[in-house]
Protein backbone atom coordinates (compact mmCIF):
# COMPACT_ATOMS: atom_id res chain seq x y z
CA UNK A 1 0.00 0.00 0.00
CA UNK A 2 2.87 2.95 -1.18
CA UNK A 3 3.36 4.79 -3.94
CA UNK A 4 6.95 2.70 -4.97
CA UNK A 5 7.19 -0.14 -6.90
CA UNK A 6 9.61 -2.45 -4.92
CA UNK A 7 12.14 -2.20 -7.65
CA UNK A 8 15.53 -4.50 -7.27
CA UNK A 9 18.63 -3.45 -10.10
CA UNK A 10 17.48 -7.33 -11.51
CA UNK A 11 14.99 -7.37 -13.86
CA UNK A 12 14.20 -11.08 -12.97
CA UNK A 13 10.19 -11.05 -12.88
CA UNK A 14 10.48 -13.71 -10.03
CA UNK A 15 12.48 -10.95 -7.61
CA UNK A 16 9.86 -9.72 -5.01
CA UNK A 17 11.39 -6.31 -5.10
CA UNK A 18 10.31 -5.83 -8.46
CA UNK A 19 6.86 -4.74 -7.86
CA UNK A 20 5.31 -3.36 -5.29
CA UNK A 21 4.29 -5.57 -2.41
CA UNK A 22 1.00 -7.58 -2.09
CA UNK A 23 1.36 -7.06 1.62
CA UNK A 24 1.22 -10.97 3.08
CA UNK A 25 -2.17 -11.41 5.12
CA UNK A 26 -2.47 -10.25 8.47
CA UNK A 27 -5.45 -11.10 10.83
CA UNK A 28 -7.58 -8.08 12.19
CA UNK A 29 -6.47 -9.02 15.59
CA UNK A 30 -2.43 -8.66 14.68
CA UNK A 31 -2.98 -5.33 13.05
CA UNK A 32 -5.30 -4.27 16.27
CA UNK A 33 -2.17 -5.34 18.06
CA UNK A 34 0.04 -2.65 16.19
CA UNK A 35 -1.87 -0.12 16.87
CA UNK A 36 -1.29 0.97 20.14
CA UNK A 37 2.30 1.32 19.31
CA UNK A 38 1.63 3.45 16.50
CA UNK A 39 -0.46 5.34 17.84
CA UNK A 40 1.29 5.97 21.11
CA UNK A 41 3.78 8.92 19.53
CA UNK A 42 0.87 11.24 18.59
CA UNK A 43 -0.47 10.61 21.84
CA UNK A 44 2.96 11.22 23.64
CA UNK A 45 3.63 14.48 21.76
CA UNK A 46 -0.33 15.93 22.77
CA UNK A 47 0.11 14.45 25.98
CA UNK A 48 3.53 16.53 26.17
CA UNK A 49 3.05 19.80 24.94
CA UNK A 50 -0.23 19.71 27.27
CA UNK A 51 1.79 19.32 30.77
CA UNK A 52 4.33 22.16 28.96
CA UNK A 53 1.44 24.53 28.41
CA UNK A 54 -0.17 23.82 32.12
CA UNK A 55 3.43 24.08 33.61
CA UNK A 56 4.70 26.83 32.01
CA UNK A 57 3.56 30.34 33.60
CA UNK A 58 1.57 32.75 31.10
CA UNK A 59 3.48 35.29 28.87
CA UNK A 60 2.84 38.86 29.41
CA UNK A 61 2.77 39.01 25.87
CA UNK A 62 -0.14 37.88 23.59
CA UNK A 63 1.61 34.33 21.87
CA UNK A 64 -1.79 33.88 20.55
CA UNK A 65 -1.78 37.22 19.05
CA UNK A 66 1.41 36.54 17.92
CA UNK A 67 1.30 32.93 16.12
CA UNK A 68 -2.43 34.05 14.46
CA UNK A 69 -5.52 36.27 14.31
CA UNK A 70 -7.52 32.81 12.75
CA UNK A 71 -8.13 31.31 15.96
CA UNK A 72 -11.70 30.50 16.27
CA UNK A 73 -14.50 31.73 18.68
CA UNK A 74 -14.60 29.65 21.97
CA UNK A 75 -16.46 29.03 24.68
CA UNK A 76 -15.29 30.02 28.24
CA UNK A 77 -14.57 26.17 29.74
CA UNK A 78 -12.76 25.40 26.39
CA UNK A 79 -10.59 28.08 26.21
CA UNK A 80 -7.84 26.50 29.10
CA UNK A 81 -6.68 23.01 30.50
CA UNK A 82 -10.08 21.39 30.15
CA UNK A 83 -10.70 22.86 26.57
CA UNK A 84 -6.87 21.29 25.44
CA UNK A 85 -7.87 18.26 27.33
CA UNK A 86 -10.86 17.09 25.20
CA UNK A 87 -8.98 18.59 22.43
CA UNK A 88 -6.69 15.47 23.39
CA UNK A 89 -8.87 12.88 23.10
CA UNK A 90 -10.92 14.31 19.74
CA UNK A 91 -7.88 14.35 17.76
CA UNK A 92 -6.46 10.36 19.49
CA UNK A 93 -9.70 9.19 18.42
CA UNK A 94 -9.78 10.55 15.19
CA UNK A 95 -6.42 9.17 14.91
CA UNK A 96 -7.76 5.90 15.84
CA UNK A 97 -10.29 6.21 12.95
CA UNK A 98 -8.27 6.68 10.42
CA UNK A 99 -6.17 4.06 11.22
CA UNK A 100 -9.40 1.50 10.94
CA UNK A 101 -11.02 3.16 8.30
CA UNK A 102 -7.91 2.96 5.99
CA UNK A 103 -6.56 -0.07 6.85
CA UNK A 104 -9.73 -2.26 7.02
CA UNK A 105 -11.70 -0.52 4.52
CA UNK A 106 -10.27 1.98 2.27
CA UNK A 107 -7.12 -0.19 1.30
CA UNK A 108 -8.75 -3.33 0.60
CA UNK A 109 -11.30 -1.54 -1.92
CA UNK A 110 -8.42 0.19 -3.99
CA UNK A 111 -6.99 -3.08 -4.17
CA UNK A 112 -10.04 -4.46 -5.73
CA UNK A 113 -10.10 -1.55 -7.79
CA UNK A 114 -7.02 -1.97 -9.28
CA UNK A 115 -7.57 -5.82 -10.02
CA UNK A 116 -10.71 -4.75 -11.72
CA UNK A 117 -9.06 -2.40 -13.67
CA UNK A 118 -6.50 -4.86 -14.93
CA UNK A 119 -3.56 -2.34 -13.70
CA UNK A 120 -0.11 -3.77 -13.34
CA UNK A 121 1.40 -3.58 -10.18
CA UNK A 122 3.95 -1.00 -10.59
CA UNK A 123 1.53 1.19 -11.83
CA UNK A 124 -1.26 0.43 -8.95
CA UNK A 125 1.69 0.36 -6.36
CA UNK A 126 2.35 4.08 -7.41
CA UNK A 127 -1.49 5.50 -7.89
CA UNK A 128 -4.18 3.46 -6.22
CA UNK A 129 -2.15 2.05 -3.50
CA UNK A 130 -0.16 5.03 -2.30
CA UNK A 131 -3.19 6.75 -1.91
CA UNK A 132 -4.48 4.18 0.74
CA UNK A 133 -2.45 4.43 3.41
CA UNK A 134 -1.56 7.82 2.55
CA UNK A 135 -5.00 9.30 2.16
CA UNK A 136 -4.96 10.91 5.82
CA UNK A 137 -2.27 13.34 4.92
CA UNK A 138 -4.11 14.17 1.22
CA UNK A 139 -7.22 14.78 3.20
CA UNK A 140 -5.68 17.51 5.83
CA UNK A 141 -4.14 19.18 3.27
CA UNK A 142 -7.43 18.91 1.53
CA UNK A 143 -9.00 19.98 4.59
CA UNK A 144 -6.58 22.95 5.41
CA UNK A 145 -5.95 24.52 1.94
CA UNK A 146 -9.50 23.93 -0.12
CA UNK A 147 -11.80 23.38 3.08
CA UNK A 148 -11.04 26.15 5.64
CA UNK A 149 -11.50 29.71 5.47
CA UNK A 150 -7.73 30.51 5.84
CA UNK A 151 -4.83 28.38 5.15
CA UNK A 152 -3.31 27.70 8.67
CA UNK A 153 -0.01 26.10 7.11
CA UNK A 154 -1.60 22.93 9.15
CA UNK A 155 -1.23 20.95 6.00
CA UNK A 156 1.90 21.50 4.61
CA UNK A 157 3.18 20.98 8.25
CA UNK A 158 1.29 17.87 8.09
CA UNK A 159 3.43 16.57 5.06
CA UNK A 160 6.77 17.79 5.95
CA UNK A 161 5.85 16.25 9.74
CA UNK A 162 4.52 12.97 8.22
CA UNK A 163 8.10 12.52 6.10
CA UNK A 164 9.94 13.13 8.94
CA UNK A 165 8.03 10.60 10.76
CA UNK A 166 8.23 7.86 8.22
CA UNK A 167 11.79 7.83 7.78
CA UNK A 168 12.47 7.60 11.22
CA UNK A 169 9.79 6.59 13.66
CA UNK A 170 8.18 4.04 11.07
CA UNK A 171 11.59 2.46 10.40
CA UNK A 172 12.46 2.63 14.07
CA UNK A 173 8.73 0.12 14.79
CA UNK A 174 9.78 -1.66 11.69
CA UNK A 175 13.48 -2.60 13.20
CA UNK A 176 11.70 -2.84 16.83
CA UNK A 177 8.94 -5.04 16.21
CA UNK A 178 9.98 -7.34 13.23
CA UNK A 179 11.28 -10.03 15.99
CA UNK A 180 14.19 -10.45 13.65
CA UNK A 181 17.18 -9.11 12.58
CA UNK A 182 16.16 -7.93 8.95
CA UNK A 183 19.12 -7.92 6.31
CA UNK A 184 18.67 -4.86 3.57
CA UNK A 185 19.26 -4.48 -0.32
CA UNK A 186 20.73 -1.08 -0.47
CA UNK A 187 19.75 -0.46 -4.12
CA UNK A 188 15.42 -0.13 -4.08
CA UNK A 189 16.96 2.10 -0.67
CA UNK A 190 18.70 4.09 -3.14
CA UNK A 191 16.08 4.24 -5.70
CA UNK A 192 13.53 5.55 -3.33
CA UNK A 193 15.87 7.94 -1.44
CA UNK A 194 16.24 9.52 -5.15
CA UNK A 195 12.80 10.34 -6.25
CA UNK A 196 12.32 11.49 -2.25
CA UNK A 197 15.03 14.43 -2.70
CA UNK A 198 13.80 15.25 -6.21
CA UNK A 199 10.23 15.33 -4.48
CA UNK A 200 11.69 17.56 -1.90
CA UNK A 201 13.67 19.83 -4.34
CA UNK A 202 10.12 20.36 -6.31
CA UNK A 203 8.59 21.57 -2.67
CA UNK A 204 11.17 23.68 -2.13
CA UNK A 205 10.65 25.35 -4.89
CA UNK A 206 7.40 25.99 -5.08
CA UNK A 207 6.70 27.34 -1.33
CA UNK A 208 9.91 29.30 -1.16
CA UNK A 209 8.44 32.73 -1.83
CA UNK A 210 5.63 31.60 0.83
CA UNK A 211 2.49 31.49 -1.75
CA UNK A 212 1.90 28.41 -4.15
CA UNK A 213 0.55 29.85 -7.24
CA UNK A 214 -1.58 28.02 -10.01
CA UNK A 215 1.44 27.35 -12.05
CA UNK A 216 3.61 26.03 -9.42
CA UNK A 217 0.43 23.72 -7.71
CA UNK A 218 0.99 21.79 -11.77
CA UNK A 219 4.50 21.56 -10.96
CA UNK A 220 4.18 19.32 -8.02
CA UNK A 221 1.52 17.24 -9.84
CA UNK A 222 3.64 16.74 -13.17
CA UNK A 223 6.43 15.84 -10.90
CA UNK A 224 3.81 12.95 -9.40
CA UNK A 225 2.92 12.42 -13.52
CA UNK A 226 6.71 11.74 -13.99
CA UNK A 227 6.96 9.22 -10.93
CA UNK A 228 4.17 7.31 -12.10
CA UNK A 229 5.29 7.31 -15.47
CA UNK A 230 8.87 6.05 -14.41
CA UNK A 231 6.97 3.28 -12.47
CA UNK A 232 5.28 2.00 -15.97
CA UNK A 233 8.59 1.95 -17.09
CA UNK A 234 10.20 0.50 -14.01
CA UNK A 235 11.47 -2.49 -15.35
CA UNK A 236 13.17 -1.30 -18.51
CA UNK A 237 14.55 1.69 -17.43
CA UNK A 238 16.32 0.16 -13.84
CA UNK A 239 17.25 -3.40 -15.86
CA UNK A 240 19.53 -0.76 -18.44
CA UNK A 241 20.85 1.39 -15.58
CA UNK A 242 21.47 -1.74 -13.56
CA UNK A 243 21.91 -5.00 -15.18
CA UNK A 244 21.31 -8.26 -13.83
CA UNK A 245 24.34 -10.35 -12.12
CA UNK A 246 24.80 -13.59 -12.26
CA UNK A 247 24.95 -13.35 -8.28
CA UNK A 248 21.91 -10.74 -8.45
CA UNK A 249 20.22 -13.55 -10.26
CA UNK A 250 20.89 -16.36 -7.45
CA UNK A 251 20.25 -14.11 -4.60
CA UNK A 252 16.33 -13.16 -6.70
CA UNK A 253 16.06 -17.23 -7.23
CA UNK A 254 16.98 -17.52 -3.38
CA UNK A 255 14.22 -14.40 -2.41
CA UNK A 256 11.62 -15.84 -4.51
CA UNK A 257 12.34 -19.04 -2.98
CA UNK A 258 11.74 -17.75 0.53
CA UNK A 259 8.92 -16.39 -0.40
CA UNK A 260 6.87 -19.09 -1.98
CA UNK A 261 8.23 -21.36 1.18
CA UNK A 262 5.87 -19.13 3.13
CA UNK A 263 2.94 -19.38 1.01
CA UNK A 264 3.78 -23.55 1.35
CA UNK A 265 4.82 -23.53 4.68
CA UNK A 266 0.74 -24.91 5.86
CA UNK A 267 0.54 -27.00 2.92
CA UNK A 268 4.33 -28.85 3.76
CA UNK A 269 3.02 -29.92 6.79
CA UNK A 270 -0.06 -31.41 6.01
CA UNK A 271 2.27 -34.40 3.86
CA UNK A 272 4.44 -36.92 5.37
CA UNK A 273 8.19 -37.26 5.23
CA UNK A 274 7.77 -40.16 3.31
CA UNK A 275 6.42 -38.78 0.29
CA UNK A 276 2.82 -39.71 1.20
CA UNK A 277 0.76 -37.46 -1.05
CA UNK A 278 -2.66 -38.89 -0.50
CA UNK A 279 -3.50 -36.81 3.15
CA UNK A 280 -2.87 -33.92 0.74
CA UNK A 281 -6.17 -33.78 -1.08
CA UNK A 282 -8.31 -34.08 2.56
CA UNK A 283 -7.96 -30.60 3.54
CA UNK A 284 -8.69 -29.33 -0.61
CA UNK A 285 -11.91 -31.17 -0.57
CA UNK A 286 -12.84 -29.92 3.23
CA UNK A 287 -12.10 -26.07 2.06
CA UNK A 288 -14.72 -27.32 -1.49
CA UNK A 289 -17.28 -28.27 1.18
CA UNK A 290 -16.88 -25.10 3.57
CA UNK A 291 -16.89 -22.93 0.27
CA UNK A 292 -19.58 -24.80 -1.07
CA UNK A 293 -21.86 -24.26 2.09
CA UNK A 294 -21.01 -20.78 2.69
CA UNK A 295 -21.74 -19.87 -0.50
CA UNK A 296 -25.49 -21.13 -0.21
CA UNK A 297 -25.92 -19.21 2.99
CA UNK A 298 -24.77 -16.15 1.29
CA UNK A 299 -27.60 -16.55 -1.83
CA UNK A 300 -29.94 -15.90 0.73
CA UNK A 301 -29.98 -11.73 1.35
CA UNK A 302 -32.57 -12.12 3.97
CA UNK A 303 -30.72 -14.46 6.07
CA UNK A 304 -29.02 -12.90 9.03
CA UNK A 305 -25.76 -11.24 8.53
CA UNK A 306 -24.09 -13.49 11.33
CA UNK A 307 -20.61 -13.26 10.67
CA UNK A 308 -20.21 -9.72 8.82
CA UNK A 309 -21.06 -8.13 12.42
CA UNK A 310 -19.61 -11.17 14.55
CA UNK A 311 -16.14 -8.59 14.93
CA UNK A 312 -18.60 -5.99 16.89
CA UNK A 313 -19.54 -9.07 19.12
CA UNK A 314 -17.64 -10.32 22.42
CA UNK A 315 -17.16 -13.70 21.14
CA UNK A 316 -14.44 -12.30 19.04
CA UNK A 317 -11.94 -11.14 21.82
CA UNK A 318 -13.51 -12.90 24.48
CA UNK A 319 -10.23 -15.70 24.35
CA UNK A 320 -7.86 -12.91 23.80
CA UNK A 321 -5.55 -11.15 25.88
CA UNK A 322 -6.53 -8.14 27.88
CA UNK A 323 -5.13 -5.06 25.69
CA UNK A 324 -6.99 -6.52 23.00
CA UNK A 325 -10.47 -6.60 25.02
CA UNK A 326 -9.41 -2.93 25.89
CA UNK A 327 -9.13 -1.82 22.12
CA UNK A 328 -12.22 -3.39 21.70
CA UNK A 329 -13.97 -1.82 24.14
CA UNK A 330 -12.14 1.38 23.24
CA UNK A 331 -12.87 1.03 19.14
CA UNK A 332 -16.13 0.13 19.79
CA UNK A 333 -18.36 2.99 18.49
CA UNK A 334 -15.81 3.65 15.57
CA UNK A 335 -16.15 0.05 14.54
CA UNK A 336 -19.86 0.25 14.81
CA UNK A 337 -20.26 3.63 12.65
CA UNK A 338 -17.93 1.89 9.91
CA UNK A 339 -19.53 -1.57 10.46
CA UNK A 340 -22.84 -0.24 9.49
CA UNK A 341 -22.14 2.71 6.65
CA UNK A 342 -18.98 1.15 5.11
CA UNK A 343 -19.64 -2.60 3.39
CA UNK A 344 -16.25 -4.78 4.04
CA UNK A 345 -15.42 -5.60 0.78
CA UNK A 346 -13.82 -8.40 1.32
CA UNK A 347 -16.61 -9.96 2.92
CA UNK A 348 -18.36 -12.75 0.24
CA UNK A 349 -22.02 -10.41 0.26
CA UNK A 350 -19.53 -6.83 -0.55
CA UNK A 351 -17.35 -8.84 -2.63
CA UNK A 352 -18.51 -7.43 -6.19
CA UNK A 353 -18.10 -4.26 -8.17
CA UNK A 354 -21.01 -2.54 -6.52
CA UNK A 355 -19.59 -3.23 -3.11
CA UNK A 356 -16.08 -2.37 -3.71
CA UNK A 357 -16.86 0.73 -5.44
CA UNK A 358 -19.14 2.03 -2.71
CA UNK A 359 -16.29 0.82 -0.09
CA UNK A 360 -14.17 3.18 -1.92
CA UNK A 361 -16.73 6.25 -1.59
CA UNK A 362 -17.63 5.57 1.13
CA UNK A 363 -14.44 5.21 2.87
CA UNK A 364 -13.42 8.36 1.28
CA UNK A 365 -16.35 10.50 2.94
CA UNK A 366 -15.17 9.53 6.33
CA UNK A 367 -11.74 10.17 5.70
CA UNK A 368 -12.83 13.84 4.47
CA UNK A 369 -15.08 14.54 7.33
CA UNK A 370 -12.58 13.05 10.22
CA UNK A 371 -9.62 15.09 8.45
CA UNK A 372 -12.10 18.36 8.57
CA UNK A 373 -12.73 17.93 12.40
CA UNK A 374 -8.71 16.90 13.02
CA UNK A 375 -8.09 19.92 11.77
CA UNK A 376 -10.87 21.60 13.26
CA UNK A 377 -9.82 20.19 16.62
CA UNK A 378 -5.88 21.13 15.91
CA UNK A 379 -6.56 24.49 15.54
CA UNK A 380 -8.20 24.83 18.39
CA UNK A 381 -5.67 22.83 20.26
CA UNK A 382 -3.10 25.07 19.31
CA UNK A 383 -4.79 28.26 20.54
CA UNK A 384 -5.43 26.91 23.88
CA UNK A 385 -1.45 25.78 24.24
CA UNK A 386 -0.42 28.78 22.23
CA UNK A 387 1.06 26.17 19.72
CA UNK A 388 1.80 27.43 16.30
CA UNK A 389 -0.42 25.97 13.23
CA UNK A 390 2.79 25.09 11.46
CA UNK A 391 4.56 23.25 14.56
CA UNK A 392 0.78 20.75 15.23
CA UNK A 393 1.29 20.03 11.56
CA UNK A 394 4.87 18.94 11.84
CA UNK A 395 4.67 17.22 15.17
CA UNK A 396 1.15 16.16 16.80
CA UNK A 397 -0.92 15.98 13.07
CA UNK A 398 1.68 14.43 10.97
CA UNK A 399 2.33 11.62 13.32
CA UNK A 400 -1.11 10.79 13.99
CA UNK A 401 -2.09 10.67 10.16
CA UNK A 402 1.06 8.36 9.86
CA UNK A 403 -0.18 5.41 11.51
CA UNK A 404 -1.43 3.58 8.33
CA UNK A 405 2.18 3.93 6.37
CA UNK A 406 3.30 3.03 9.83
CA UNK A 407 1.42 -0.22 10.40
CA UNK A 408 1.91 -1.65 6.88
CA UNK A 409 5.56 -0.99 7.06
CA UNK A 410 5.40 -3.29 10.70
CA UNK A 411 3.13 -5.57 8.81
CA UNK A 412 5.66 -6.83 5.91
CA UNK A 413 8.39 -6.54 8.64
CA UNK A 414 6.93 -9.09 10.99
CA UNK A 415 6.90 -11.20 7.65
CA UNK A 416 10.53 -10.61 6.68
CA UNK A 417 10.14 -8.35 4.01
CA UNK A 418 12.22 -5.63 5.33
CA UNK A 419 12.97 -3.86 1.94
CA UNK A 420 9.56 -3.28 1.74
CA UNK A 421 8.73 -1.68 4.89
CA UNK A 422 11.54 0.60 4.77
CA UNK A 423 10.59 1.20 1.20
CA UNK A 424 7.22 2.40 2.22
CA UNK A 425 8.66 4.61 5.17
CA UNK A 426 10.84 6.33 2.47
CA UNK A 427 8.55 5.76 -0.80
CA UNK A 428 5.30 7.06 1.15
CA UNK A 429 6.46 10.49 0.85
CA UNK A 430 6.91 10.81 -2.81
CA UNK A 431 2.92 10.83 -3.00
CA UNK A 432 2.69 12.78 0.08
CA UNK A 433 4.49 15.71 -1.08
CA UNK A 434 4.28 15.71 -4.71
CA UNK A 435 0.08 15.28 -4.86
CA UNK A 436 -0.33 15.80 -1.28
CA UNK A 437 0.04 18.71 -1.85
CA UNK A 438 -0.01 19.73 -5.34
CA UNK A 439 -3.55 18.47 -5.67
CA UNK A 440 -5.05 20.74 -2.67
CA UNK A 441 -3.18 23.73 -3.97
CA UNK A 442 -4.29 23.46 -7.43
CA UNK A 443 -8.35 22.99 -6.07
CA UNK A 444 -7.46 26.22 -4.06
CA UNK A 445 -5.88 28.04 -6.94
CA UNK A 446 -9.01 27.07 -9.49
CA UNK A 447 -11.96 26.42 -7.51
CA UNK A 448 -11.73 28.40 -4.60
CA UNK A 449 -10.00 31.15 -6.48
CA UNK A 450 -7.47 31.66 -3.16
CA UNK A 451 -3.36 32.12 -3.31
CA UNK A 452 -2.27 29.49 -0.62
CA UNK A 453 0.02 30.82 1.69
CA UNK A 454 2.35 29.06 3.37
CA UNK A 455 4.44 29.59 6.82
CA UNK A 456 7.94 29.33 5.74
CA UNK A 457 10.20 30.66 8.26
CA UNK A 458 8.67 27.87 10.52
CA UNK A 459 8.46 25.19 7.68
CA UNK A 460 12.08 26.30 5.91
CA UNK A 461 14.27 24.65 8.94
CA UNK A 462 12.42 21.25 8.93
CA UNK A 463 12.60 21.22 5.20
CA UNK A 464 16.66 21.43 5.53
CA UNK A 465 16.49 19.11 8.64
CA UNK A 466 14.91 16.35 6.26
CA UNK A 467 18.01 16.18 3.96
CA UNK A 468 19.97 15.38 7.04
CA UNK A 469 17.75 13.60 8.60
CA UNK A 470 17.65 11.36 4.86
CA UNK A 471 21.61 11.12 5.19
CA UNK A 472 21.38 9.91 8.94
CA UNK A 473 19.32 7.23 7.97
CA UNK A 474 21.42 5.73 5.07
CA UNK A 475 24.39 6.42 7.35
CA UNK A 476 22.93 4.32 10.13
CA UNK A 477 21.88 1.34 8.20
CA UNK A 478 25.30 1.50 6.26
CA UNK A 479 27.06 1.56 9.29
CA UNK A 480 24.99 -1.54 10.56
CA UNK A 481 25.97 -3.30 7.74
CA UNK A 482 22.52 -2.99 6.16
CA UNK A 483 20.79 -4.77 9.04
CA UNK A 484 17.86 -3.69 10.20
CA UNK A 485 17.68 -5.05 14.01
CA UNK A 486 16.88 -3.27 17.92
CA UNK A 487 19.70 -1.13 18.23
CA UNK A 488 19.11 0.61 14.55
CA UNK A 489 15.04 1.43 15.84
CA UNK A 490 16.81 2.61 18.86
CA UNK A 491 18.98 5.20 17.21
CA UNK A 492 16.08 6.08 15.19
CA UNK A 493 14.40 7.14 17.95
CA UNK A 494 17.07 9.23 19.17
CA UNK A 495 16.66 11.05 16.10
CA UNK A 496 13.31 11.81 15.97
CA UNK A 497 12.57 12.96 19.55
CA UNK A 498 15.86 14.81 19.53
CA UNK A 499 14.29 16.45 15.89
CA UNK A 500 10.81 16.72 18.43
CA UNK A 501 12.94 19.21 20.65
CA UNK A 502 14.24 21.28 18.43
CA UNK A 503 10.78 22.19 16.92
CA UNK A 504 8.94 22.75 19.63
CA UNK A 505 12.26 24.93 20.79
CA UNK A 506 11.74 26.45 17.49
CA UNK A 507 8.48 26.52 16.76
CA UNK A 508 7.76 28.17 20.27
CA UNK A 509 10.36 30.64 20.91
Amino acid sequence: MVGLSYLHCSVKVSNPLLHPPNFPPTSALDINQLRPYTLAVPLLLMLGMLAYSHLTPSSPVDNRRLMSEDCPAMEAWEDGFAGAALHVFVMFYIFCSLAIICDDYFCESLEKISDGLGLSPDVAGATFMAAGSSAPELFVSFADNVIATETKSIGVGTIIGSAIFNILIIIALTAALAGQDLKLDFRPLARDSVWYTISIVIMVIVIADGEVHTGESVCLILGYVGYVTFMVFNTTIMGKMCPAKEEDDTEDVELGTQSKAKGMSMDLESIEVEGASAPAPAPADDKKEETTEEAGDGDDDDEDPGPYFECLTWASVAEEGWDSKAWFIFAYPINVVFRFTVPDCNHERFSGPAGYITCFVMSIIHIAVASHFLVDSATKFGCIVHMPFALMGLTIVAAGTSVPDAISSVVVAKNGEGDMAVSNAIGSNVFDILLGLGLPYLLSNTVKGVVPTVSVDELIPSVCILYGILAAVIGILWYSNWMLNPKVGMSLFGLYFAYVIFAYIHGLS
